[in-house]
Parts: structure tokens; C-alpha cells; sequence
């Protein structure tokens, strides 16, 4: 009996533990009912198309629990981001068409609607461009991206000419300082012997019965302009630079040599107003004997001709195709039996063709007066065909020279010439 009573206490546990599950089942099992039910519903209720899906949320927290149809429905009715906006304005202008959007521009306080290709949104706004934002109980708490930036009054996309242009183009007869313009208030003298330019001539001397030939490496630009942007016919006043090697060549000589080079630098201030032109400034100029020159001739007495003068001068347009011109220049620095006065004067007709390719005839005459030579002068004729740059104003010539004075190469101070002949110069 006492074996028995022991064997009942050991199962009673299990017993017990027993008839508790049966008790308890079926209220776990309505329990786990009514929670399936309930994720069912709250599933139901949260699908804002209306369509039926389950809960994820327990089995796959990372797994959406909307449909398409839903996401599409929440983004509609959602604002949409910035950055969303505004690639849907870059969509939309990259495909305008400019030529309609310059006739039909909006009006900027009109309402505007704005679709987002790639997500199907569409949202309008009303309000002035710089109209305050104000929240509205049913608003999301973000502005529209057309209420917190103001609206242009054209369509058209900006360029990068337009961002950093100094100056339209169009504005010529506008006012300004700006940095390297183009143009020149004072042009050089077309039958200057000593002005800067690129040139190479070939030329007979009837004195000394010999051929020569002469070439100029050289130019002139502005280094900073206060006046108007018109680079044909500019206004104002302009600081220029110059400088120019001269140098000439005897090609029946062994190796055609070098005979002599003269170099010339200088900074010019110009002023232009209407058809007078105005110059004023310093320049240099020395002269130098070609080596081989000097070892074929050791006996020739060479000349340190130097001179730093400063210069003045002035030209008039009587018309659109012809000029007059004066100038005086004082040098402070001599050497080389240079001496300080020196003037030079003259004319000269240069018509601007009707078609770049036809180009124009000219002439022109310059006289030069040096007191090295006791106010004798050199005149110096050209004459023949050239063309204009449009907008530069830059012209190309070819044609023939004339010139009867003092040598054009400063080494040779004692040598009186009388050249004819022709060539091609290029003038800034």
C-alpha cells in the first residue's frame, strides 16, 4: 500500500499539468484567433486602395506591407521632396522649345502646375513669388518649391556666356573699365617705316644698286580700356602696349645675311572721341648690326643708336576712309648721334569693302623728319590692295613701296636711299 501511495505522488504532477492543458486549450486557442483576426483587420484598414493584404510585419519585418496601388496612392497625396521638384523642372525646360518660350512667357504670379514624369505627381501652386508661406491644417508641413523661390520672367536657360560675360556683346556704345579689349583708339600710320606690325618687303635700292629685303616682327595691343566695347570704332581711353623688331636682310649676300635690326618698345596712352584719336606716351628704340654683316665688314664703324623719347600725336577722320595725322616726339636719352626732335606727318585713304573677300584699294603718304639729319625727311608712298577685319578691324595689305630719304635702318646714319618695290603688311 505504502508502494502504491508512492507511485500516485510521482504522477501526480504529470496529472495535474494535464488536465490544465485541457482546461486551457481552448481559451488559447480563441485567444490566437482573435490576434490573426485582429492583424487581419489592422491590415485591411491601413491599405489606402482598399485592397486586402496581409501583415508582414511578424514573419519579414523588412517587407513592405502595401501593394503598388498603394504606394502610388500615399505618394499622391504626399508633397513631393525638393530634390524631386526640382528634376522635374529640369526635365521639362530641357525639352521647351526656346523660340516659343521667348514669345508666350507666364505670367509669374499666375498659377503654375508642375508633373513629375517619373513618379506621376502633380501639384499647383498660386501664390505670389514672394508671398509668405503659410501652413494649412491639411498641408504636410513642406512649402512648394514655387512659393520659396521666385519665379524669372523667361523660360530660357542660362548660358555660359551670359554667366560670365562682363558685357553683352550687343551693348557697344556701353561704358565701362574691362581688361584686354579688343580694338585700338589709335591706329597705326599705313606708311609709317617704323611702326609696329608684321611686314616683309622686297625692295631695290637704285643708289647702291643692291636688294634688300625688309621684315618686321611686331604689334600693338590694349592692355586696359575705360570706354565702350565697340571693337570697330571704340570710345574712350585705352592704355596700349607696343613693340616691333625691324630687321633687314641681304638675300644676294652669302647666307643672306643680317644686315641690321633696329627694336622698338613703348606704352601708349590713347584717347578717342568721335573722329579724333589722341596718343601720348614713351617709347625706345636701338639699333643693332648683324653679326655676319660685321665680320664680312670689320672696318664698318658701328653705331650704339639709342633713343627714349617721349611722343605725342594726333589724327582726324575726314571721313569714313580717310585721315590725317600729326606727331612730335622729344627724346630725354640719346646716344649714337641720335638727336632729340623728330616729327612725322601724313594721309592716308583705306575703304572698308562692302564683302570681306572683295577687299579695298589704299593709298597712303608719310613723311619723317629727323633731326639727326638736320630736319631732313624721308618720304615713304604705298599703295595697292587690302582687306578689314569685321570686328578686329585688322588689315591685311599687299602692294608696292616707294621710298626716297635717310636709311630706314638707323646703323646706317651716313646712307641716303632711294628704294621701290613691294610686299605684304599686316596692321593692328
Amino acid at each position: 500500500m505504502h508502494h502504491i501511495s508512492i507511485n500516485i505522488l510521482k504522477k501526480l504532477p504529470r496529472c495535474l499539468l494535464a488536465i490544465a492543458a485541457t482546461v486551457s486549450w481552448p481559451a488559447i486557442s480563441v485567444g490566437q484567433d482573435a490576434r490573426r483576426q485582429e492583424d487581419w483587420i489592422y491590415a485591411f484598414q491601413n491599405q489606402p486602395s482598399g485592397e486586402f493584404a496581409p501583415d508582414h510585419r511578424k514573419t519579414d519585418p523588412f517587407r513592405s506591407m502595401l501593394s503598388d496601388a498603394d504606394r502610388d496612392v500615399l505618394a499622391a497625396k504626399s508633397t513631393p521632396s525638393f530634390l524631386t521638384q526640382v528634376s522635374a523642372r529640369v526635365k521639362s525646360s530641357a525639352f521647351e522649345d526656346t523660340d516659343d518660350a521667348a514669345t508666350s512667357l507666364p505670367d509669374p504670379y499666375e498659377d503654375s502646375r508642375l508633373t513629375d514624369e517619373s513618379d506621376d505627381l502633380e501639384f499647383e501652386s498660386s501664390s505670389p513669388p514672394y508671398e509668405s508661406y503659410e501652413m494649412s491644417p491639411d498641408d504636410s508641413g513642406y512649402a512648394d518649391l514655387d512659393e520659396l523661390m521666385p519665379r524669372t520672367q523667361t523660360l530660357l536657360r542660362v548660358t555660359p556666356q551670359q554667366v560670365f560675360a562682363a558685357q553683352p556683346d550687343q551693348c557697344n556704345n556701353c561704358y565701362g573699365w574691362h581688361v584686354l579689349p579688343k580694338g585700338l583708339m589709335y591706329k597705326s600710320y599705313l606708311a609709317g617705316e617704323k611702326e609696329p606690325r608684321m611686314q616683309f618687303v622686297q625692295l631695290y635700292d637704285t643708289r647702291s644698286k643692291t636688294r634688300v629685303w625688309d621684315a618686321v616682327l611686331g604689334g600693338r595691343l590694349g592692355l586696359l580700356r575705360n570706354g565702350s566695347y565697340d571693337s570697330v570704332n571704340p570710345q574712350g581711353f585705352q592704355l596700349d602696349v607696343e613693340g616691333a623688331v625691324f630687321a633687314r636682310v641681304l638675300p644676294d649676300q652669302p647666307s643672306a645675311m643680317l644686315a641690321g635690326s633696329d627694336y622698338r618698345a613703348g606704352l601708349l596712352g590713347t584717347y578717342r572721341n568721335g573722329g579724333t584719336a589722341y596718343k601720348w606716351g614713351y617709347y625706345h628704340i636701338s639699333s643693332h648690326l648683324g653679326d655676319e654683316f660685321l665680320i664680312a665688314n670689320p672696318t664698318f664703324n658701328r653705331l650704339n643708336y639709342v633713343r627714349d623719347s617721349l611722343i605725342t600725336g594726333v589724327t582726324q577722320d575726314l571721313n569714313a576712309a580717310t585721315q590725317v595725322y600729326g606727331e612730335i616726339a622729344y627724346a630725354l636719352g640719346i646716344e649714337g648721334g641720335a638727336k632729340p626732335l623728330e616729327f612725322q606727318f601724313g594721309a592716308q585713304y583705306q575703304p572698308v569693302a562692302r564683302t570681306g573677300l572683295r577687299g579695298a584699294p589704299y593709298l597712303a603718304a608719310n613723311y619723317h623728319i629727323r633731326e639727326d639729319f638736320d630736319f631732313h625727311g624721308g618720304a615713304n608712298t604705298v599703295a595697292g590692295w587690302g582687306w578689314q577685319g569685321a570686328e578686329t578691324r585688322h588689315r591685311l595689305r599687299i602692294g608696292l613701296q616707294y621710298y626716297n630719304g635717310p636709311s630706314m635702318q638707323y646703323q646706317f646714319l651716313d646712307t641716303w636711299e632711294n628704294m621701290y618695290g613691294g610686299g605684304f603688311w599686316f596692321d593692328y
